[in-house]
């Protein structure tokens, strides 16, 4: 975890600068110049309010080179300070080099300094005192030419006054919500000859506000939506070598993604956020890439805060770039959704959105949305790099953006212009249908706000009574899809033991092929064409170490020999299709399978059971 610094700071002032100009008592003086200063006391309160002044605007320090004695020179246009293809905004978190560099062949510099100062803003304390906001960290970036200015805050300067035609040090954007900064750069021919500031040598930039599409959008705290909405989601990974090559693990067959774990909720109702501490489901969740204790975090508070618990496959080598599916529903309680995709390896990172919003504030629903997918930090691993050893966080820090611009060459986004940055994975969200409730209703049956999400739940688990246009399914909960393990929902008692294939290799042994699933896809002109799937697991020493079990510590599973993983596929889908309901013909995609509400009702399915 690299934390950054997004809180006002308060200017530096190094008074004994300015004392040595104020003195009122000194041992070597003579009795009439005590005397003298004596008259002086009635001027020591305004002193005191002008080093206040001074503290509150900004006190400049002294850039002037060292040994001169002289005023700086008006910039005559042979010196200028700037960014690469960066005109007047910034990116928070970004790393940026900046440069000063002589504009003509001839002229050369000795000596420099490279300033950042921040905008300010009223001290909540005192909001009569103003406090300078963070402006982001100034760096050497050859110590052989640069160092950290001893007299000036937030300033790199020159370790050798030997002549050059320009040089290049870093500076670390601040956090999103600092304002502006100013960047301000002296330039010394000799000690005598030197400029400052002015407009050649000053960049003034302001934060670029345009928010990366997997941040928190604007809440509505006012839904009044009545129909309640099933939503799809598919997660799609893009991290690989060829987009994101540096530092990529070396093994091909390590990186994976985690199962997608989130869930549909109330506005109060927290799974991870900025700022906030991960709790000990999440953080399991984010350095280990396994979901279970986050699981069971979420399904304790079904019906308290919590509609739909969402999960999906998640998928590693050979399969990175397959989408992973799932389905879940919103109400105008629990109109929001957070997910999460960990990635592996990782000290702590994963992918995802929180608390995003479905309520419009027109009271409709979104209908369909695609962002792309940035790495959080969890707080609680500080290693830099995908394959960092274990480095536990104490104390634990809040969930933040990884830092994605780095001047630490051991990390991935080592000088990482984040405009180039590929996203680790995009996130499509789509309104698959809505249910129709009547307001009237269900204001005159609902309870106070903290018993809402309750009754929603029991609705659900009774049967979808008042769908309107779905009355042949009334009371039978939807069927899980292949991407949601039924386990999580029912337990695994009856469960079907796995048989070991006959035909499979004594080297790599494999389960008995699992059922296809039911065709799923579009239904058009009465025909339903879409795809079906089915799964089996590799076996070691006769378990299915790769198939969930919420009771095993992963940590303790074997590992799945890597030739066998190679040549042995564990996934099969094919094309298929088949005669659609009247039902399906008038809904835009066939009804895909959900995990119900809340656990422990099991489901049965119309369409097999007309088939048998």
């Amino acid at each position: 975890m690299q934390s950054t610094r997004s809180e006002g700071h308060p200017v530096n002032i190094n008074k004994s600068q300015l004392s040595k100009s104020f003195d009122v008592f000194d041992i070597n003086m003579t009795a009439d110049d005590r005397f003298t200063n004596i008259n002086m006391l009635p001027w020591i309160p305004m002193l005191i309010f002008c080093l206040d002044l001074t503290q509150v605007l900004g006190f400049r320090c002294d850039r002037r080179p060292y040994g001169s004695t002289t005023q700086s020179s008006a910039p005559d246009g042979r010196f200028k300070l700037l960014i690469d293809e960066l005109e007047d905004t910034y990116m928070p978190d970004q790393l940026y080099i900046v440069k000063i560099i002589a504009t003509d062949d001839s002229s050369r510099f000795s000596g420099f300094m490279i300033s950042a100062e921040g905008d300010f803003k009223p001290d909540p304390k005192n909001q009569r005192k103003l406090v300078s906001l963070f402006p982001g960290e100034v760096r050497p970036l050859n110590p052989i030419t640069a160092k950290f200015s001893d007299r000036c805050l937030y300033s790199v300067e020159n370790a050798i006054a030997s002549a050059k035609s320009s040089v290049e040090v870093y500076w670390q954007a601040p956090p999103s919500g600092n304002g502006c900064v100013t960047l301000r750069a002296m330039v010394a021919e000799t000690e005598s000859t030197w400029y400052e500031d002015g407009g050649p040598l000053s960049l003034r930039l302001c934060e670029d506000t345009r928010a990366p599409d997997d941040v928190t959008p604007l809440l509505n705290y006012q839904c009044s939506i009545c129909d309640e909405a099933k939503y799809e989601l598919t997660f799609t990974g893009i991290w690989s070598r060829n987009t994101h090559p540096r530092l990529y693990p070396e093994n091909d067959w390590v990186p994976r993604y985690s199962d997608m774990v989130g869930a549909s909720h109330a506005a109060a109702h927290i799974l991870w956020a900025p700022g906030t501490l991960a709790t000990d489901g999440f953080r399991h969740f984010a350095e280990h890439a396994n979901g279970s204790k986050l699981e069971a975090e979420i399904r304790e508070k079904i019906g308290d805060g919590v509609r739909t618990l969402i999960k999906g496959k998640g998928h590693g080598y050979h399969k990175m770039s397959n989408p992973t599916y799932a389905f879940f529903r919103s109400d105008k309680i629990n109109h929001l959704f957070t997910v999460a995709v960990a990635l592996h390896p990782s000290p702590d990172w994963f992918l995802g959105v929180t608390r995003f919003e479905l309520c419009r504030e027109d009271n409709t629903w979104l209908p369909e949305r695609e962002l792309d997918l940035y790495p959080w930090d969890a707080g609680t691993d500080s290693g830099v790099s995908y394959e960092s050893p274990n480095m536990e966080t104490f104390p634990q820090d809040a969930v933040s953006r990884v830092q994605m611009s780095s001047y630490d060459k051991n990390s991935p986004f080592y000088e990482t212009d984040m405009k180039d940055l590929h996203p680790f994975g995009k996130l499509h969200i789509k309104l698959i249908r809505t249910y129709h409730r009547e307001c009237a209703e269900e204001e005159a049956t609902s309870e106070p706000e903290a018993s809402t999400e309750q009754s929603t739940t029991a609705e659900d688990e009774e049967g979808e009574s008042s769908q309107g246009e779905s009355e042949e399914s009334l009371g039978e909960p939807e069927e899980p899809s292949r991407y949601q393990n039924t386990d999580l929902a029912f337990g695994r008692r009856g469960e079907a033991p796995l048989v070991t294939d006959p035909e499979s290799s004594e080297d790599c042994p494999m389960s008995q092929w699992q059922d296809w699933s039911p065709c799923d896809g579009l239904c058009e002109g009465g025909r339903l064409s879409g795809f079906r799937w089915r799964q089996r697991y590799h076996l070691v020493d006769g378990v299915a170490v790769e198939k969930y079990d919420p009771e095993v510590d992963p940590s303790s599973r074997k590992e799945v020999p890597r030739f066998c993983k190679n040549h042995f596929d564990d996934f099969e889908r094919e094309e298929c299709a088949d005669d659609c309901s009247e039902k399906e013909e008038n809904e835009i995609t066939a009804e895909k399978q959900m995990m119900p509400i809340a656990p422990g009702h099991g489901w049965t399915s119309k369409r097999h059971a007309s088939k048998g």
